[in-house]
């Protein structure tokens, strides 16, 4: 079984295997609308040969979806454990006539310090845990990756202390703490957060946008970072 969902022109529909979404039908409608936004927020930065590496990529679907709806990329996702659904979805891709897309297992804090095999030219995560978001900003930093789009999640599991002496964010570690707490709940202080992270890739000679992906219905946590240069 398969699930459709809109490309970024809105003119055609790409579709996925059942085991990329959740099984709950209004699961399954968000994941799809969660896919849906990022593409669209994505694939007109991409070029013709870009490597994009998706941080975090869980069961795959978004990762998936990236490597049919842009055949010209070389695509990668890596988490820190191996999902089942990883070989259906690259037998898949290979259905269709692609031989872009790749899984692997990786612990993106550690990636954040040694870097990936081959530098990336995008680099992406979507509901991002915690530190890992700030790592994806050092990774992006240290590939000198041309573009980054992260939607970070669990804004309470995030460390303060990374935020102002990792990412040399000039806010008190007090401030930054009560941020972080009031973002759990709150879109305002997920965009607050979002501008101080955004801070560490200005400082690295990035353009930064932060703003709404989602709307509330969608996903609770709904505020993307990107940086081009």
């Amino acid at each position: 079984m398969e699930l459709r969902y809109r490309t970024p022109s809105g003119m055609s529909y790409l579709y996925l295997p059942r085991c990329a979404f959740p099984r709950s039908g209004r699961d399954a409608w968000r994941k799809k609308k969660q896919v849906e936004t990022i593409l669209t927020l994505l694939c007109s930065r991409l070029r013709p040969g870009d490597m994009v590496v998706d941080c975090g990529c869980g069961r795959g679907t978004l990762t998936t979806a990236l490597a049919v709806s842009s055949p010209s990329c070389d695509v990668l996702g890596f988490d820190i454990k191996e999902f089942e659904t990883w070989t259906e979805l690259e037998r898949y891709v290979e259905s269709v006539g692609l031989d872009n897309l790749e899984f692997e297992v990786n612990d993106l804090h550690e990636t954040a310090k040694y870097g990936l095999s081959d530098d990336p030219d995008v680099i992406m995560g979507l509901h991002l845990c915690g530190t890992l978001t700030d790592r994806l900003l050092e990774l992006a930093v240290n590939s000198d990756a041309r573009f980054v789009l992260v939607v970070p999640c669990c804004y309470g599991r995030a460390s303060p202390r990374v935020i102002v002496e990792e990412l040399g964010v000039d806010e008190g570690i007090e401030r930054v703490r009560e941020v972080l707490k009031r973002a759990e709940g709150s879109v305002e202080y997920q965009l607050e957060v979002c501008r101080m992270r955004g801070r560490f890739l200005e400082e690295h000679g990035y353009q930064v946008h932060v703003g709404v992906a989602f709307p509330e219905e969608i996903s609770g946590r709904r505020v993307f970072l990107m940086g081009i240069t």
